[in-house]
């Protein structure tokens, strides 16, 4: 074992138990009332600082520090172009979702994104819905970084793949089980600085081992010209381009554990500041990380699992100990992204189902207890998925981000702006997209009709919720005042829950 490398790791997971350690202290001092908010949102307290990492942590993670660079080893620098539409994904995000859902959830104590739909549509069907997607594709999400995260210790440690993914998954669940949403995170703006550091500094190792700029890319030239060219082995067209735009740009605001950051910051101020500086610090993160990709191929030729180009460069550059550090960063921010999909999971799990069905007056503290099992047994559960894994995982994570943005994008915006839009539109919308999207990847590729199937399947959601919108009822006033009214009128509604839902 290379004990030299493992120790900064080791200290590093210490500290994020401790984090966890500080956060489970604080849920447990919140007052009745407040308590699955801490858990779940943080309390809705998140600064700039934190809130900008912590999206930028939950679009990212294994997908840009692992996932991408292994894409560009194989297709060359067309691959870190088109992830470079992920940049605005913190802008776009507090754009679209930042001021009504801060406004709402406070309003009506949303701590889930199916607490939001729930409440809009009124509908059993739409809530019932929207927890399988979440949990079906989130599940396929972390699987994908629970395999990044392993892979990055095999390439570390030497040690065998069951192994480490059983050890990184204990340590995962764990943490997310006691710590919660601001466990998650205040790590999350830890390892963000930490890997804007790393990264400068793995650049400046690979320049000094290859000779600089003009060397490097000589090599490159000489030995595989081809990832220099666009589209290159890649072989995106133009379509492609437009079709990942969407996928990784546009719509990633439409994951639920992006989504849930637009509830969970403090005040206006903190969300403007987010929304600009995201978007360059995502920008280093996608093209530092991705060119790097390309570049392995100087140091290795021919990588059985292209995943491990980056953590190879990282360890063959760097002395152990700094490569341990560098290393800890991607590593914590897989940690991390996998603690925002637990908790994205449990929520749904303990609220939409199991408050909803089975124990409706559920006390506040008593349902963060069990959300608290109930993410330690999800952690459990991806662990067994994981234990085998995928050729490359960006693949996987692909299908998981379409299928997750074909089930919320639709109803998310349009629940937010279009007053008309009801029960009926959202659920033909849902089941829609998400339909059109898996059977045309999965059995009929011309329904794809040469493009990304993400793409038909956005405009099928879209068409099914304006024409379900227009054919059903319209949405009752009770509802309208709700999300539309003055303080006052929501409070002449009274506490008394209208059609069925409750407050």
């Amino acid at each position: 074992m290379k004990w030299d490398i493992l120790i900064p790791i080791i200290i590093y997971i210490l500290g994020l138990f401790a984090i966890g350690a500080w956060a489970f202290l604080r849920k447990k001092n919140a007052p009745e009332g407040g308590v699955t908010a801490e858990y779940y949102i943080g309390g809705r307290t998140l600064g700039p600082v934190v809130l900008v990492f912590t999206l930028l942590a939950s679009a990212a993670s294994a997908g840009t520090f692992i996932g991408v660079p292994g894409l560009a080893y194989q297709g060359g620098h067309a691959w870190v172009l088109v992830f470079l539409f992920q940049a605005p994904a913190a802008f776009i995000t507090l754009a679209i979702l930042g001021k009504k859902f801060a406004i709402l959830s406070r309003k009506h104590n949303f701590v889930t994104i199916t607490d939001f739909l729930r409440h809009r549509f009124e509908s059993k069907a739409v809530t019932a819905f929207a927890s399988l997607g979440i949990v079906l594709f989130l599940v396929a999400y972390m699987v994908a970084q629970f395999v990044g995260g392993a892979r990055l210790l095999v390439s570390i440690t030497g040690v065998s793949y069951p192994v480490l993914i059983v050890a990184f998954a204990g340590v995962v669940a764990l943490y997310t089980g006691f710590g919660g949403f601001m466990a998650d995170a205040i790590s999350d703006t830890v390892q963000g600085v930490i890997m804007l550091a790393g990264g400068v500094v793995l650049w400046v190792a690979v320049l000094v081992v290859l000779g600089g700029t003009t060397p490097m890319a000589e090599q490159l030239a000489g030995s595989h010209p081809d990832l220099g060219t666009l589209p290159g082995p890649s072989g995106i067209g133009l379509g492609d381009m437009f079709a990942y735009s969407l996928q990784f740009g546009l719509l990633l605001f439409a994951l639920p554990h992006v989504a849930i950051r637009a509830m969970s910051y403090r005040d206006s101020k903190t969300a403007h500041l987010a929304m600009w500086t995201g978007p360059l610090i995502m920008a280093i993160f996608t093209l530092g990380f991705g060119a790097m990709g390309v570049t392995a191929r100087v140091f290795f030729p021919d990588l059985d699992i292209v995943d491990l180009a980056v953590p190879n460069m990282v360890v063959d550059t760097l002395p152990g100990a700094l490569a341990g550090a560098l290393l800890a960063a991607p590593l914590a921010a897989i940690m991390s992204t996998v603690d925002s999909m637990i908790l994205v999971v449990s929520g749904t799990i303990v609220r939409d189902v199991y408050m909803e069905y089975f124990k409706p007056n559920l006390s506040d503290r008593r349902a963060s207890n069990v959300g608290t099992l109930v993410s330690i047994l999800i952690g459990v559960i991806v662990l067994v998925l994981a234990l085998r894994p995928p050729d490359a995982l960006q693949y996987l994570v692909v299908f998981a981000i379409a299928g997750l943005q074909a089930v919320f994008a639709v109803p998310l915006v349009g629940g937010l702006y279009w007053r008309r839009a009801n029960a009926l539109g959202a659920m033909l919308s849902m089941v829609g997209g998400v339909a059109w999207y898996i059977a045309s990847t999965q059995w009929f590729p011309a329904m794809a009709m040469g493009i990304l199937p993400i793409v038909n399947a956005m405009v099928v959601a879209v068409l099914l919720f304006v024409l379900g919108g227009y054919l059903g009822s319209a949405p009752p006033r009770h509802v309208l005042v709700k999300f539309w009214g003055t303080q006052a009128e929501i409070d002449r509604l009274g506490a008394v829950p209208q059609g069925g839902v409750r407050q």
